[in-house]
């Protein structure tokens, strides 16, 4: 069998428990007497940290493949990823031994690490969290930036600020002390890059040779007709989501079709670039508890600590230049995995595919970096 026979197997095997998966999920729902919020406010369920059985999601690590590399022993160790959102709460003993290499908060100023509004603790949970749940990159570092209120708005300006930290935290224009993966849990209806400090940053952190990965959007199928901003981009990693069922979700924003919606867009078709879970995933959340989180954001912090076992595996990638930044994307693009009802080679949902990490590992082993 081959390994596209194998992906697409893994794939059939995920469809088929979804609706049992589902049911599941639901029936915890029910037994916790929780209050489950909107869609549009991410699905959140709080389940406490006791008497609560914690196993994760192993079936997203087998749809991106992030198993595989796992069994290699690759856990992100080595790798910085920055986390642009609402702050951290490391009280989570799920969080708490990750190693925090900076914070900055750029919302209220304070010093110490905090999260009011508990975004950025799923995220984190998502991408690094070492405990009873593990992330998908478990042995990652972390840098900080509170960028988000506590109800998840942010300015574009300070959003920019918090991007430029992560790239270069002292801010003296070396960035061999910055992040190896900016994670961007967030976006906004696109504008002009002249107005647009958070896109204008993204560009500047991709041309220093750091991943931008940011969330594609949740509009739906009654958006605007393209993904939010900095997604937007062209080297930044647009990210939409899947169902468990391995189908485009309903609230995953799509590419545009027409004319580019700004001046830094040249090919809006091949927006957004790749799809991952996104809905009803396990993570962390604030004072030691468990959150069901839904949403492209969800997607994102995947994709994130996806690209951190990448760079463990083959750390000359690291700090490279924008043209290392679009080889490794490519070898995204090329090894993606066209799922059902799918167009190829893009199709304004889906992107490219499924990320399949292990392959695009494969594509870099034998690769040498670009200059």
């Amino acid at each position: 069998m081959s390994e596209e026979e194998k992906a697409r197997e893994v794939v059939r095997q995920v469809r088929r428990a979804g609706i049992r998966q589902v049911l599941v999920v639901a029936g915890a729902l029910f037994a916790a007497s929780c209050i489950v919020i909107s869609l549009a406010a991410a699905g959140v369920m709080s389940l406490p940290l006791e008497g609560v059985p914690i196993e994760g999601d192993p079936w997203v690590l087998e749809s991106v493949q992030a198993d595989r590399l796992r069994a290699r022993g690759y856990d992100g160790s080595g790798v910085t990823v920055c986390l642009v959102d609402s702050g951290i709460d490391l009280i989570h003993p799920d969080l708490a031994s990750i190693p925090l290499v900076a914070w900055r908060d750029f919302v209220e100023g304070e010093p110490y690490p905090y999260d009011d509004g508990g975004h950025g603790t799923a995220m984190a949970g998502l991408i690094a969290a070492r405990g009873r749940l593990s992330g998908i990159a478990p042995g990652v570092s972390l840098m900080v930036v509170k960028a988000l209120r506590s109800n998840g708005t942010g300015s574009s300006d300070t959003i920019g600020k918090a991007i430029r930290f992560c790239s270069d935290p002292n801010r003296d224009g070396n960035t061999s002390d910055g992040a190896d993966i900016i994670s961007l849990s967030l976006g906004a209806q696109t504008t002009p890059l002249r107005t647009n400090s958070a896109a204008l940053a993204a560009v500047e952190a991709v041309e220093a040779g750091i991943f931008v990965v940011s969330s594609a959007g949740n509009d739906g199928r009654e958006d605007d007709g393209d993904v939010g901003t900095p997604a937007d981009e062209p080297l930044v990693i647009a990210v939409g989501a899947l169902n468990r069922r391995m189908e485009i979700a309903a609230f995953s924003s799509k590419g545009e079709n027409g004319l580019p919606s700004s001046p830094s867009r040249t090919d809006p078709n091949r927006k957004p670039e790749f799809v991952v879970p996104g809905v009803a995933l396990l993570t962390t959340s604030r004072t030691s508890s468990y959150t069901v989180m839904t949403g492209t954001s969800v997607s994102a912090a995947l994709v994130s600590g996806l690209l951190a076992l990448l760079l463990e595996a083959n750390p000359e990638y690291r700090k490279g230049s924008e043209a290392t930044v679009e080889q490794v994307k490519r070898m995204l693009m090329d090894t993606a995995l066209p799922l059902e009802d799918q167009q190829t080679p893009h199709d304004d949902w889906y992107g490219y595919g499924l990320v399949q990490v292990y392959q695009v590992y494969l594509r870099m082993y034998s690769t040498q970096p670009a200059s």
